[in-house]
């Protein structure tokens, strides 16, 4: 079993310092509940040889681990339920001793190579110091205050261990000089950046602090102390991520017999279709023609994308790149997942896989054709896991 079998009274948010697992382990919330059940019931079909190795990597209390080891786990739920076999980590007949993630057959016999990855907004963060700064911020927001809530944003990164009790004790003296009245009808005008602020920095780590008062009937009670964060950084852009992510795995395996599908989970708020494409057939730009000033410049892509390079088609080992927009224990029912096929590809996709929503080119245009559904094909409720 993923989860201990006890009896759960803690229905407290999940702490900043929380790794996933443990929040989804202690929550008494009855929506979490829920996803335990989903993830115990899809890892009772997962194969036996390999399950350890996939509860130990959702387990350990590493967020990208846990993140790459629930989408292995929902991918291959997934397939199943739509009718297809799979096998973890199957040998390759190139003699290559790198292994995909699965190997995958269809319905009709046809067999394709599925590996799954994880792009996110973070990968250029320094890890360590997150987790100096996560201790820190964890003291704070154990602090109570009965008028206000905050907000932070913060910016670079500490070398050594910043004080959370000098920060919770400097924030706690700064909002006990304010009127949470005040500053109510200041939020009620709509005029959020007249709201006063408190700077405090640590080395290169510095933190931007404004108060949320709460509302009248709801002060003295018992809450979080932070109730909003922005840390700044993430992306240059949202499609060059996914572009080096499908190319380094395409890349990966050597000269394959079987289609590959790279299958990218990437961890945004809202995956744009225009990111999508740029991905994997270049980045859109206009081009001015200097001949003629005056004429319209045309949009056309650059050769920078998986599949489209300076020298025209590249990536050709890759099949498919399936998109899946923050894929997550609790986005089963809500986020959006397209399969994106290859029209240059060496080895072309199985009709019978083309199951899933997906988009293909025909006559020069991208052509979305639907699916089955992630929250059709688990059965949940567009409101799940509520």
């Amino acid at each position: 079993m993923l989860f201990a079998n006890f009896e759960r009274t803690d229905d407290s948010p999940k702490r900043i310092t929380e790794s996933d697992f443990a929040f989804l382990n202690r929550s008494a919330w009855a929506p979490i509940g829920v996803v335990r059940g989903v993830m115990e019931a899809c890892l009772a079909n997962y194969p036996i040889d390999e399950a350890k190795d996939l509860i130990e990597r959702i387990q350990c209390g590493d967020t990208r681990h846990f993140a790459s080891a629930s989408f292995e786990l929902f991918i291959h739920e997934y397939l199943l339920r739509l009718g297809m076999v799979l096998i973890p980590h199957p040998k390759l007949s190139n003699g290559s001793a790198k292994r995909p993630d699965f190997l995958v057959e269809c319905p009709d016999g046809r067999k394709l190579y599925l590996e799954a990855v994880c792009t996110s907004d973070d990968t250029e963060r320094d890890s360590a110091a997150e987790a100096r700064k996560a201790v820190a911020l964890q003291v704070l927001d154990d602090e109570h205050n009965p008028n206000f809530m905050v907000s932070i944003d913060s910016k670079g990164d500490p070398a050594t261990q910043p004080s959370g009790r000098r920060l919770a004790t400097e924030v706690t003296k700064w909002l006990n000089t304010l009127d949470p009245d005040a500053l109510l009808e200041v939020c009620s005008a709509g005029d959020m950046k007249m709201l006063p602020e408190f700077h405090w920095q640590h080395e290169e780590w510095r933190v931007r602090i404004q108060p949320i008062p709460v509302n009248i009937e709801a002060r003295g009670k018992q809450r979080r102390l932070i109730g909003l964060r922005n840390f700044g950084g993430g992306w240059v852009d949202g499609w060059s991520p996914i572009r080096d992510a499908v190319l380094s795995k395409g890349r990966r395996y050597g000269d394959l017999d079987l289609p590959l599908v790279v299958a990218v989970n990437v961890d945004t708020f809202k995956l744009d279709p225009i990111d999508e494409a740029q991905a994997l057939f270049g980045q859109e730009q206009f081009v001015f023609n200097s001949n003629d000033r005056s004429s319209e410049p045309k949009m056309e892509r650059a050769p920078n994308g998986a599949w489209r390079g300076p020298s025209g088609p590249r990536g050709r080992r890759t099949s498919g790149a399936w998109l899946f927009n923050n894929l997550s224990p609790y986005t089963l029912a809500s986020r959006s997942q397209t399969l994106y096929v290859n029209p240059s590809s060496i080895h072309p996709l199985p009709d019978s896989f083309l199951v899933v929503p997906h988009k293909v080119v025909i006559d020069g245009y991208l052509r979305s054709i639907e699916g089955r559904s992630l929250a059709t094909t688990f059965g949940l409720p567009a409101t799940w896991p509520e």
